[in-house]
């Protein structure tokens, strides 16, 4: 079985190891289907496992690859631009958050 996340916005995308969530869905063989709409993760898988000739580790590999322009490289998307609470309260000169 091959378990692929996706993001339910609509621009951004999956940043696996990236939090604690991603990172513990990545320890259980999760992979991310970057910032692919469901569609494309759903018409690209359907087009590698339909292909027959791959194994599972190659169409999680595969997921990854642009074949048509319908994933953004991961070392090509940008870093995530929002804060985290400990970042924002640091900023903001308090001892908590």
């Amino acid at each position: 079985i091959l378990v692929i996340a996706s993001t339910q916005c609509f621009t951004g995308s999956v940043m696996m190891g990236h939090y604690a969530t991603g990172k513990a869905l990545a320890d259980a063989g999760v992979i991310s289907a970057n910032d692919m709409t469901i569609e494309a993760i759903s018409t690209k898988a359907a087009y590698l496992f339909g292909r027959g000739d791959l194994t599972r580790d190659e169409i999680a590999n595969l997921m990854g690859v642009s074949l048509r322009g319908e994933v953004t490289p991961s070392d090509a998307l940008p870093p995530p631009t929002f804060l985290t609470a400990y970042q924002r309260a640091s900023r903001k000169g308090k001892k908590y958050y």
